[in-house]
């Protein structure tokens, strides 16, 4: 007797007596059970960030974006005056985040993602006065959602404690814990959009790929790169045009709801408004050819992604080996990672500024990548194998190190010479031994654990089409 798949909720039976029909399991389970490990994991995940994140200290860019959200919901009014927020206004980088509108008027001018996302938590719990606590709580839930998101992505092609374990890499091995869930980044909207393209993408909804690419673009306007690569390289290696042109018409029309709020709160319809875009102008005329800022962002001991994220390392020659035979959307969605972050590199310094832990400007490149990466890891060679578990132990322990001593961090001076933890640990060698004994520990009980873990069945793994 043998089965052959058909259209959800019948299968075919074939068996020496005829053909018959018969009911496919209970899609209510089902689904129950796609959605329990993901949930599970997020839920971890949101206690962690909730029980670290900052609520008192935090960058000027995170406390400007707060101060809107409040000023909208206590007030209704955008308009920054001297008594809105003295912080700001007697700081001196107050022209960082104060810009003036077409009228003459003066706005705090920051992401309109990570503006808007917070008025909710302002609105209920933040309306009298002001605290950076609502935004943190609500930077927090966003980044949990985004590690569902991801989770849910991985479940479709690999076993659940493999998708478990990618999930849990990006949210608390990366800076993804001590950036996007510690505060309302830009960058916290810019990740659960991009997570949110590769779930819609497992499912082939290319409507909701598009929406959630327009989450990007309301976290950073110029991630509208990875937006169009995705969109464009997916529509031609499919000979679909109609694919691109869903994905383009969704995410037009969250451009066109950012307008809106641009010419509400800044009053100008260009979706521009929002920030000061004269000084990305400015550096990209002196900075066109700038090589060493473009390895910045990879290699410095302050900012790389490579320095912060070894795991890649060990990964990436598994990834080229399988790049032909992973999913087209991983492939189209981690390339538009790479061609924003080149963009990135024109318009902006590798640094990100002060007062943050890690690397933030190539986080987005972090999430574009984090599908393809999970799936090539299942099929690494025995070296990289054997290292793998230390890699991410000793990874995973200097991000949390940072995200429960929130003075620990790089200044923009420093980038190149100093590293927020190590810098710090060399100078007190017992601490830095205590720190390798902790991570050998835990890499040998990591071990044991994952080898005494009963390894799924390949029938326990959804079975993907290959276009996916």
């Amino acid at each position: 007797m043998s089965a052959v798949d058909l259209p959800a909720g019948e299968a075919i039976v074939v068996n020496n007596e005829g053909v018959s029909k018969t009911s496919a399991p209970n899609d209510s389970s089902s689904t129950s059970s796609e959605w329990r490990m993901p949930s599970v994991v997020a839920a971890i995940c949101l206690s962690v960030f909730v029980a670290t994140a900052s609520y008192s200290t935090g960058s000027g860019d995170v406390a400007a974006a707060n101060v809107l959200s409040w000023q909208l919901t206590s007030a209704g009014d955008p308009i920054f005056r001297d008594t809105t927020y003295p912080p700001i206004d007697d700081h001196p980088g107050r022209d960082i985040w104060v810009i003036e509108r077409s009228d003459g008027q003066e706005v705090i001018g920051r992401s309109p993602g990570a503006v808007a996302a917070a008025i909710p938590a302002y609105a209920l719990f933040g309306r009298e006065t002001f605290s950076l606590i609502p935004g943190a709580v609500t930077a927090a839930l966003i980044t949990a959602l985004a590690v569902l998101l991801l989770a849910l992505t991985l479940r479709e092609r690999l076993a659940p404690r493999e998708a478990a374990l990618g999930a849990l890499v990006f949210a608390l091995g990366t800076p993804v814990w001590t950036v996007a869930a510690d505060g309302m980044w830009p960058h916290t909207i810019t990740i659960v959009g991009v997570c949110g393209m590769g779930w819609a993408a497992t499912r082939e909804r290319w409507w909701l790929v598009g929406l959630f690419g327009g989450v990007v673009v309301w976290g950073r306007l110029h991630a509208a790169v990875i937006v169009a690569v995705f969109g464009l390289l997916l529509g031609w290696r499919r000979r679909d045009a109609g694919l691109t042109a869903v994905i383009g018409a969704s995410s037009g029309l969250m451009l066109l709801l950012q307008a809106a709020w641009t010419r509400w709160i800044y009053g100008d319809w260009n979706p521009m408004a929002s920030y000061e875009t004269d000084k990305f102008g400015e550096y990209a005329e002196t900075h066109t050819l700038d090589v060493v800022n473009q390895l910045g962002f990879w290699v410095s001991p302050g900012r790389g992604l490579l320095v912060w994220t070894p795991v890649i390392l060990l990964l990436v020659p598994s990834l080229l080996k399988r790049w032909t035979t992973l999913p087209e959307w991983s492939r189209a969605l981690l390339l538009g990672g790479i061609a924003y972050t080149l963009l990135q590199g024109l318009l902006n310094r590798f640094s990100g500024g002060d007062a943050f832990y890690g690397y933030r400007l190539t986080l987005e490149l972090l999430a574009c990548a984090a599908p393809a990466l999970a799936y090539a890891a299942t099929s690494v060679g025995p070296a990289a194998r054997r290292l793998l578990a230390p890699v991410l132990i000793f990874q995973a322990l200097i991000i949390a190190a940072g995200a429960a001593n929130q003075t620990l961090g790089s200044t923009t001076e420093e980038v190149w010479t100093h590293h927020a933890l190590f810098s710090v640990m060399v100078q007190q060698p017992y601490v830095l031994l205590g720190f390798a004994a902790t991570g050998l520990a835990a890499t040998y009980l990591a071990c044991r654990i994952w080898a005494g873990t009963p390894q799924a069945s390949l029938t326990d793994v959804p079975q993907a089409v290959e276009s996916r």
